[in-house]
């Protein structure tokens, strides 16, 4: 197992250019996996900056499809280096052909962290959403098993509703990711497929969903030998903002289904349009966060997911994201009909 750190490393050609060596595409895709697209920009945002700043949010919109076979290369431009804050735009392009963009906020972390005077908390407006009833971690089961259980051992139901899932080499990379990958998922028992568990109408649309993620420790030995990653790749704190980028984006438009009691894969056509990062914190990335998903709108084919998450222990909100989707089904009720 690879660690992100080698999988999201960044060559720096000048102060504003880098490379990153050909990225390999999600399970079941074809594409280069937009997680890593979001991450990687925002590596390059984060090192055209002083140590001194931060991400505070991060807009980006997939352009086109990336090329898994050709190297990318992330150009950063400078639009505005303030005293509490600087502004960012990346470019990512292959082949001179621009595949991405994301515009990146840093703030200094001195004005806004760290003590505060009487004065200066009488004049502030707080309010922070609180963890309400979140589905209890120990309840949850490692995303592996229940792909086992849920998928593995309905593949014939799967098979239905796409040929492919009865290939052995496709069913593969989807668990070799929950076994083995960057980021470790403990899910509810429903999220395969929603509508098994819930009671009413198919038609029902489900209110949230609940699961938890984090980073998977590097094994011993796993990491890239230490010349093939600068030294401050290997110590900036920072790096907890590009893990949570890329793992922001794994499993939330993914989700949608959950949420219309349809069974997880079963769309014909999926892809990101966009994707909206507001961080909170820096991001704990290797303890357990929480995860709350809503879809307020699903609407011809475009569809707007939310995710706040929380840290496991402490409750507290780390990040909002939101993404939209081009994605496409088959009817409803046809889908059931043949799962």
């Amino acid at each position: 197992m690879s660690s992100l750190k080698t999988l999201l490393r960044l060559t720096r050609i000048s102060e504003t250019k880098f490379v990153s060596p050909a990225a390999a595409p999600p399970p079941g895709g074809s594409g280069v996996f937009g997680g890593t697209l979001v991450a990687q920009s925002l590596w390059a945002a984060i090192q055209t900056s002083g140590q001194a700043f931060e991400p505070s949010s991060l807009h980006c919109y997939f352009i086109v499809r990336g090329d898994t076979s050709v190297r990318i290369t992330y150009n950063v431009e400078v639009l505005r280096q303030g005293t509490n804050f600087v502004h960012r735009q990346v470019r990512a392009y292959q082949l001179d052909k621009l595949i991405f963009v994301a515009s990146v906020l840093l703030h200094k972390t001195s004005a806004f962290e760290g003590p505060e005077d009487d004065r200066s908390r009488a004049r502030d407006v707080r309010h922070v959403t609180k963890a309400d009833g979140l589905y209890p971690l120990e309840d949850t089961v490692p995303a592996d098993d229940l792909f086992r259980s849920q998928v593995l051992e309905n593949i014939d139901r799967y098979s239905r509703l796409d040929r492919a899932w009865s290939d052995p080499q496709f069913t593969h990379p989807f668990l070799e990711r929950f076994t083995s990958g960057p980021v470790e998922y403990r899910f509810p028992r429903d999220v395969f497929n929603s509508g098994a568990y819930h009671e009413g109408p198919a038609e029902d649309h489900l209110d949230h969903l609940d699961y938890y993620q984090r980073v998977r420790e590097p094994l011993e030995g796993s990491e890239a030998p230490e010349d093939s990653l600068s030294s401050s790749e290997l110590s900036d704190p920072r790096f907890n903002y590009v893990a949570f980028a890329y793992l922001s984006d794994a499993y939330l438009l993914l989700m949608l289904p959950y949420f219309h009691q349809l069974p997880l894969y079963c769309s014909r056509f999926s892809v990101s349009l966009d994707h909206t990062i507001h961080f909170h914190q820096r991001p704990p990335v290797y303890d357990w966060m929480a995860l709350r998903v809503t879809n307020p709108r699903s609407r011809r084919g475009k569809h707007l997911v939310n995710g706040d998450y929380f840290n496991a222990a402490s409750k507290s909100l780390i990040a909002s994201v939101r993404q939209e989707g081009l994605v496409v089904y088959d009817s409803p009720s046809g889908i059931r009909a043949r799962f």
